[in-house]
């Protein structure tokens, strides 16, 4: 992972933790989305935050066909980062 997807997969934690009401160091990347507690309300919200942030518009449509409850929160961030930095 180059040092500007570090950047911002590092954001796109933070924003997801302040949705959760927790911290990043909190977020435990092996932890699938169901044991987070992360609904379709909740991602949506972070998607939105990110785009905020970011100044973007991001096709939530790829994103849909991985999502599951069981989904580690890596895989939630890898994908969140990619679509940044492709938007970008």
């Amino acid at each position: 992972m180059q040092p500007a997807d570090e950047v911002v997969r590092a954001q796109v934690k933070a924003l997801l933790a302040e949705r959760l009401k927790t911290s990043s160091e909190a977020l435990t990347e092996t932890s699938t989305l169901e044991h987070l507690g992360l609904d379709s309300l909740l991602l949506t919200e972070t998607v939105t935050a990110v785009e905020d942030h970011y100044d973007l518009a991001l096709d939530v449509i790829p994103l849909a066909e991985v999502l599951s409850p069981t989904l580690p929160l890596s895989v939630l961030l890898e994908e969140l980062t990619k679509m940044v930095m492709d938007a970008r």
